[in-house]
Formats: C-alpha cells, sequence, structure tokens
C-alpha cells in the first residue's frame, strides 16, 4: 500500500506535534521540563529510512486501536534510556542493565508516552484513539520496522526524528515511524473535517430558508388574525372541554414520605465497603522502587491523630484504634456530616 501523498503535508504536521506532545509524559515521572524538537515527518521505504542518528538504540511497537487504526514502531537511544533507567532508580553507577526489572520500568514510562501519542492524534480530530505497546528490544536494523509492519521492506511509511531534552541532564535521540495504513487513515480523517466545514455551510443555508419559510408562515397567521371575528368562529369545530382526571398517589401520614417501603428494606441489606486509613503520602517511582524489607515510610498523620473510616471511600466518621481479643478494631470518636453520609 502506497501513502496519500495528496494531504501528506497536513498530516506531516499532525505527526510531528503529536510526536512532541507525547514525549512530555516523561516529565511528570522524571521530575524535569522536557523539551522536544521533533522534525516534520517524511515519507521513505522501510528499507530507506535512516535509524543510523539513534544507533544503538531499542524500540518497541505501537498499536493504535479505536477510530485511528495501524501500527507504529518507536525508536529510542540505548544511552539514553539508561540515563532515564538510571533516574528512576535513583542510582548514581554509571553501568545500568536492562534486566527485567529495568526493561518493564521502561515500558511503564513509555506506555505512557505512547497514550498521550494516540490521545493527541484522536484529539486532532475529534475521534477516539488508543494505543498499546510491546516489551522493549533490542532494535536490529531496519528489518525489525518491516516485520512489525508486515514482512514488506518496500512498503512506504513517515518517520518523525526528534531530539528532547531532560532538564539539563539529558539531550536525547528518537525516532517514531508510522505505518501507510495509520497515515491513510489520519488522511481520511483530514478530508472528512474538510467535509464538515462544507457540511456546515449548507446546514446554515438550509437554516436561512428554513427562518424564510418560519416569515411566510406567520405572516398567513397574521392575515388569519384580521378576518371577522363571527367568520372565524364559524369555521371554528367545535370544542368539547372537560376538567382533566388523574390517579392519585397519596402517601399516608404512616410512610413518612416512603412510598414503597418495601424497597428500602432491601438497600437496607445491600453490603458496603467500610475501610480504615491512618495516613497516606505520596512518593515519586524511584523513590517506590527503592523500598525493601524494612523501609520506614512516614505518612501525613501525626501519632495519636484519630483515624478516618470511610465507606466507599466516603469519609463518614473518624476514631481511635483499639485492640479486641487479636484483631484490631476502631472506636467512633466523631462523625462527619453524618446526616448526609448516613441518612440519618
Amino acid at each position: 500500500m502506497s501513502l496519500d501523498r495528496s494531504k501528506f503535508d497536513k498530516i506531516s504536521e499532525v505527526l510531528s506535534d503529536a510526536v512532541g506532545v507525547a514525549l512530555d509524559a516523561l516529565s511528570p515521572i522524571l521530575g524535569a521540563d522536557i523539551n522536544a524538537q521533533p522534525q516534520p515527518a517524511v515519507i521513505h521505504t522501510i528499507k530507506d529510512t535512516d535509524y543510523s542518528g539513534v544507533m544503538p538504540a531499542m524500540y518497541f511497537n505501537i498499536v493504535f486501536v479505536g477510530d485511528i487504526s495501524g501500527k507504529a514502531v518507536a525508536v529510542f537511544r540505548e544511552i539514553d534510556l539508561a540515563v532515564i533507567l538510571r533516574l528512576l532508580m535513583n542510582s548514581d553507577s554509571d553501568e545500568i542493565e536492562f534486566d527485567e526489572m529495568g526493561l518493564g520500568m521502561i515500558k511503564e514510562i513509555m506506555s505512557q508516552v505512547s497514550n498521550k501519542l494516540s490521545s493527541k492524534l484522536g484529539e486532532f480530530f475529534g475521534v477516539d484513539a488508543n494505543a498499546s505497546i510491546s516489551a522493549i528490544m533490542q532494535f536490529e536494523g531496519n528489518n525489525v520496522v518491516a516485520n512489525a509492519f508486515g514482512g514488506k521492506d518496500i512498503s512506504e511509511s513517515a518517520t518523525v526524528s526528534v531530539k528532547y531534552e531532560v532538564g539539563t541532564i539529558l539531550k536525547g535521540k528518537a525516532a517514531f515511524t508510522f505505518d501507510d495504513m495509520t497515515v491513510n487513515n489520519l488522511s481520511k480523517y483530514y478530508e472528512m473535517a474538510n467535509d464538515d466545514t462544507s457540511q456546515q455551510q449548507i446546514t446554515a443555508s438550509q437554516n436561512m430558508q428554513s427562518a424564510g419559510a418560519a416569515v411566510n408562515k406567520q405572516a398567513v397567521k397574521q392575515a388569519a388574525a384580521r378576518q371577522p371575528a363571527a367568520q372565524m368562529q364559524n369555521n371554528a369545530p367545535a370544542l368539547n372541554i372537560s376538567p382533566s382526571s388523574f390517579p392519585r398517589f397519596d402517601v399516608s401520614g404512616d410512610d413518612e414520605g416512603v412510598g414503597m417501603p418495601g424497597n428500602m428494606d432491601l438497600l437496607m441489606e445491600v453490603p458496603m465497603n467500610v475501610c480504615v486509613e491512618i495516613g497516606k503520602t505520596k512518593k515519586k517511582m524511584k523513590e517506590i522502587m527503592n523500598f525493601s524489607q524494612g523501609t520506614i515510610i512516614p505518612i501525613d498523620k501525626q501519632a495519636g491523630a484519630p483515624v478516618d473510616i470511610t465507606v466507599n471511600g466516603q469519609l463518614i466518621a473518624r476514631g481511635d484504634v483499639i485492640v479486641i481479643d487479636d484483631n484490631f478494631g476502631v472506636r467512633i470518636t466523631e462523625l462527619v456530616n453524618s446526616k448526609n453520609n448516613l441518612g440519618s
């Protein structure tokens, strides 16, 4: 399949902008600002695409699902991923191995990048788009991309090369290659967007015609109103008017406003999740990855302070922790907005 080149200039901008925005997903994870500088997308056959600027590299496959379907391959320099992994692990070592744990961590943050990429592509055209990625693997050349896209290295694809900086820590390079299906789908939505503009113009014209017709109807009504009252009465059909009748839904005083008390009994049997929360805190991913047996985690609750009692996530009370035989328990010391939360 060949790429639709008729609208590629516009689609090239869309792909370039989406890649730049996707890398912004690294910012909150790495705790540093990301400055991405994507180049316009260019068309090549897969075998002629130049990845020398990112070698040696690692890659992952992206599969787009939803309204935008297709595939992409994201290629990152291996040295850049090592720096990112060092930041995640809060390690000062220059020797970073891409073991199973490290590759899993890289995959998690690249999932965020791919999700933001698909969301941005969908946002451009107001359609639904999602993405899933494969494991992180060693990039062994253009045949990897050909296999990901169906095994034809003579097929055309569009590649966005991007340089990005992570604060003052990293100056990285990457390349995102999109298959012909993804690019042609985006071209289709671009064409539909233009068609929508034309349709809006047609609808506006139809609305103006409808408004003119409404004016004509109003003129007819005004002319009819000027006819003699007697003539209007002679032409009017006889009307049989009688009071309307509706069934009564009286509630007796014993029901206290509950029309079907049996239903309330059923609701009283619905199980609810009651949780006791001692406290909570926030940690960065790199801090969490350093947790081990014996790690102490401070929380936002002072010693001796009452614990929170929630029902299905809603705070309803506070209390003191007690011990009942061999189990913990809670003695309620304060109800929080109990009338609204508990219905009492």
